[in-house]
């Protein structure tokens, strides 16, 4: 069946032991060409997320045997985000949150900056001949919309600026991928400050550190969960899973947990998947995001990699039987298994069996959900809960609401990787 053939195929690609061989492979090939290891860069001026990046290459390169390579790239197309505006608006309020922690700097003004000041930032980055350091000082004029600043440093025509920014592009796509902030080194893949850590440890393990250097990153951990609040508040946390989300099926332990450790009532507000929605995920795209699940699973302990792509139907039906199970408080209970199943087991969740499978992982009564499956009644509040996450200019899933006892919103965030972030907020708002 297809669904065996997808589990056998993304068993193969996610295999641990198949990367390891191809890391191998690639260090081998390098090494047997007397070449110096390559990590190439892609810089893009109107990303926060690599303005953050820019202020660690120095250090990379002083700390590693490498051959830093900074590439300027142009933004994302449509296909690969399709939420633009949310983006810009979520990605600024985002680096200014994670800088501090990273001992970084990031002011977001409350809005993108200017056209010409873009431009200018395009201009000077083409021709700088030293952009590990001009990335820095040109995003900050950028970032603080300094046009004035920007028209004062040395520039390119306009045509050599296109020139350069195609090349970088053109070398990304090839390398199938989509983003700015990327780090790519030997075949993989690295998101900006969130995947650094793993970069350094794979150049640390291929023995490329220079000695008694340090790592330059790290991964942000939440804090110690707390025991005993003392102020008597209850924070409200909005969790919004897609059932055919890897990162969600990574995360729903986690989040579900939350309420054992905090005074929060968790409100899991499930949305339909961008494709469901008529929201283009290419190819490039979604492999990229099953092997960068697979790396963050297997460093939280979480199974994952045995897929039996829950796509269409298998959504609906569970869809169907959230409400049911949410009115026991078993929701997120159904959902985790449902992921669970579907993400690192490869259940054929869209079958009978499938969903038989599901409600006994969730305590949940199959006689009585064959009875309600397959309704439409949750395609009203899928759609509310889109458009109340999207409110608040969260595009995707996990997301996360944090409110207080008045119903304002202290704190929204997207993905695993901000579970963190919303731990220290939720201190910050019981302790103040």
């Amino acid at each position: 069946m297809a669904y065996r053939a997808t589990r056998l195929i993304s068993s193969l690609i996610l295999s641990n032991r198949v990367q390891s061989a191809r890391r191998s492979l690639k260090a081998m090939s390098r090494r047997m060409g007397g070449a110096k290891a390559e990590l190439l860069y892609f810089h893009q001026p109107d990303d926060p997320y690599s303005h953050l990046a820019a202020q660690v290459l120095s250090d990379l390169r002083a700390r590693y045997d490498i051959d830093l390579q900074i590439k300027l790239v142009d933004p994302p197309l449509e296909d690969v985000a399709p939420e633009r505006e949310a983006l810009q608006n979520y990605g600024r309020r985002d680096a200014a949150s994670i800088a501090p922690y990273h001992e970084l700097s990031f002011t977001d003004i409350g809005r993108q900056p200017s056209a010409s000041s873009y431009q200018s930032a395009r201009r000077a980055l083409a021709a700088s001949s030293n952009l590990a350091h001009a990335a820095i000082e040109i995003g900050k004029a950028f970032w603080a919309d300094d046009t004035t600043a920007l028209d004062r440093m040395a520039m390119v025509s306009e045509e050599k600026t296109e020139q350069v920014f195609q090349e970088g592009t053109k070398l990304r796509d090839s390398l199938s991928h989509y983003l700015g902030a990327m780090f790519y080194f030997e075949g993989e893949w690295y998101w900006g400050l969130d995947r650094l850590p793993y970069l350094e440890e794979r150049m640390k393990n291929a023995g490329l550190r220079l000695s008694g250097c340090r790592q330059v990153s790290q991964f942000q951990t939440r804090p110690e969960f707390m025991s005993k609040p003392s102020n008597g508040k209850r924070l409200t946390v909005e969790f919004y899973p897609s059932a055919r989300s890897p990162y969600t099926a990574i995360s729903m332990a986690e989040t579900l947990d939350l309420p054992n450790h905090y005074p929060v009532n968790l409100e899991v507000r499930p949305v339909l998947p961008m494709v469901m929605r008529n929201l283009p995920v290419p190819k490039r795209k979604g492999f990229y995001i099953l092997r960068d699940t697979k790396r963050e699973a297997d460093r939280i302990g979480v199974p994952f990699g045995k897929i039996a792509d829950p796509v269409g139907e298998p959504v609906k039906r569970v869809y169907s039987l959230f409400s049911w199970a949410d009115e026991q408080n078993k929701g997120g209970d159904l959902l985790h298994a449902f992921t669970d199943l579907a993400w690192a087991h490869g259940v054929d969740t869209g079958s009978d069996d499938g969903m038989r499978q599901v409600c006994e992982r969730a305590a949940l009564d199959w006689n009585e959900a064959q009875k309600i499956i397959d309704n439409k009644d949750w395609e009203v509040w899928a759609e509310e809960n889109r458009l109340r996450m999207m409110a608040s200019d969260l595009w995707g899933v996990p997301s996360y609401r944090l409110l207080d006892e008045m119903g304002k919103e202290l704190y929204a965030g997207w993905g695993r990787d901000r579970i963190w972030l919303l731990v220290c907020e939720i201190q910050k708002a019981l302790e103040s």
